[in-house]
């Protein structure tokens, strides 16, 4: 925006607001703007909320979902979204293996893999959730995302080759090793233990006493030793997020020289490149509520989903908003927004298995629906959240609410061309996107949505 003109609109602004507060008195800060144009005509400020939002529930393509420091793994189903189950893929690496001090008399005692909790979870820690590990039988192998059409662009969140959610691997189905367990994912102490077959153990222990190359040099390390995939077995009703600082260790025992007692020791093994770890997610939503949505058909109106909208990370699932009668109304007369708020509902209790998302963000897509950029606070360049508001904030029952200021995105309708096509997409933050499952289930007013855009405008 130019420079004067942008101090020329932030010095009405003010004016608009100063005498809107003193005549309409606004509610306080986080409640919205109070509607009642009591007295404010003769000043030329009015208020709008009736301006049509356009809302779909729409499927982005596969994530970028490697190196984002978290395994995740387990499985949800609801009857929204339907069932989603992840999986996650990662490199052993022999980078910390020392060799030197292996004595010569030593026997494999066990070969076991240790996990640990992040202190991400979604869902049931109640009920066990089952897991089995798995041996890669194929490299894997970074891609870039395929642009079908040439006038689409990159997303914002996507810098070059990566791994996808959508991505899969072989592996030998039978497995190294499986594991039961409650989840307990904010303990610091608690891990998750997995043995793992004696046949590879015993294989890898022989390799070591004979200082075999495809345990001493990376690439044949690498090339003999793929990596490995954790899996989810069965129904379970939980998602949980472990660190990438894992442990592979090989188990062995020795005759100590200096007493001739039995003693332990561990050849340990770490993850390999963090950019080779990523989580895969299957989603099958037949029998749900968006059971229609899928990579050929991805948007849904919200007529077809019980006017909800919905929100889910990893799955990809976000909220597409337009504004036609938004652009419509800021070129029909001489008017200037003084301030225009989206106000989002939610009924999802705080307080339960799938709380809402402590916050929220908006990435202005193309005519496509890619997201190019993250919407930012109005004339900053910060990139604008808007935090969880439950009932209580707001003076008594109700549903949650989010609040985003789209005072400049509203603003630059006016003799503009370039977002004719342009829509908002309504998620969570980028990194809770890529690593989380994080849901929203916007609330139904009526027949539509409860998502309404206030404005404030003076004419002139």
């Amino acid at each position: 925006m130019d420079p004067y003109k942008s101090n020329w609109f932030n010095k009405l602004s003010l004016f608009v607001l100063f005498f809107a507060t003193i005549v309409a008195v606004a509610c306080k800060q986080g409640e919205g703007i109070r509607l009642d144009n009591e007295g404010i005509d003769d000043l030329g400020v009015e208020i709008v909320d009736t301006l049509t939002v356009e809302a779909n529930t729409f499927l982005l393509d596969p994530l970028p979902t490697a190196g984002t420091g978290t395994l995740l793994v387990g499985s949800l189903k609801d009857e929204a979204l339907g069932e989603i189950r992840l999986s996650s893929y990662f490199r052993i690496s022999n980078s910390g293996l020392s060799l030197s001090g292996l004595p010569t008399d030593a026997v494999f005692d066990s070969l076991s893999l240790k996990l640990f909790y992040n202190g991400y979870h979604y869902g049931d820690t109640t009920a066990q959730l089952q897991l089995t590990l798995h041996r890669l039988s194929e490299d894997l192998e970074r891609s870039e995302l395929p642009i079908a059409l040439e006038d689409d662009e990159y997303p914002v969140f996507v810098s070059g080759e990566t791994l996808w959610s959508d991505q899969q691997f072989a592996f030998d189905r039978t497995p190294l090793g499986s594991a039961s367990f409650s989840p307990k994912p904010h303990s610091t102490t608690d891990t998750v233990k997995i043995r793992l077959d004696d046949g590879l153990g015993r294989t890898l222990f022989d390799m070591a006493l004979n200082n075999d190359t495809r345990l001493t040099n990376a690439e044949d390390f690498a090339d003999f030793f793929k990596g490995m995939v954790l899996v989810p077995k069965g129904d379970n009703r939980c998602v949980v997020g472990l660190r990438d600082s894992l442990a592979l260790n090989l188990h062995y025992s020795y005759e100590r020289q200096s007493d001739g007692m039995r003693a332990s020791d561990t050849l340990k093994f770490t993850i390999g490149s963090t950019d080779y770890q990523y989580n895969h997610v299957v989603s099958d939503r037949q029998g749900s509520v968006l059971e229609n949505l899928s990579d050929q058909n991805n948007q849904l109106p919200e007529s077809a989903t019980l006017h909800r909208t919905f929100i889910q990370g990893t799955s990809g699932i976000v909220t597409r908003l337009r504004f036609p009668t938004a652009r419509q109304f800021v070129n029909s007369a001489n008017i200037a927004i003084s301030k225009a708020q989206l106000i989002i509902e939610t009924d999802q209790p705080m307080y339960a298995l799938y709380p809402p998302p402590a916050s929220l963000i908006m990435m202005v897509a193309n005519q496509y629906g890619t997201p190019t950029s993250l919407l930012t606070t109005s004339y900053t360049a910060t990139t604008q959240t808007a935090s969880y508001q439950a009932p209580g904030q707001a003076g008594g029952a109700g549903n949650g609410k989010y609040v985003f200021d789209l005072t400049e995105y509203i603003s630059e309708m006016r003799n503009s061309t370039s977002s004719e096509r342009e829509s908002l997409l309504l998620t969570i933050p980028t990194t809770d996107l890529m690593a989380t499952v994080n849901r929203l289930a916007i609330a139904a007013q009526g027949n539509k949505p409860a998502i309404k855009l206030h404005l404030i405008y003076v004419k002139f």
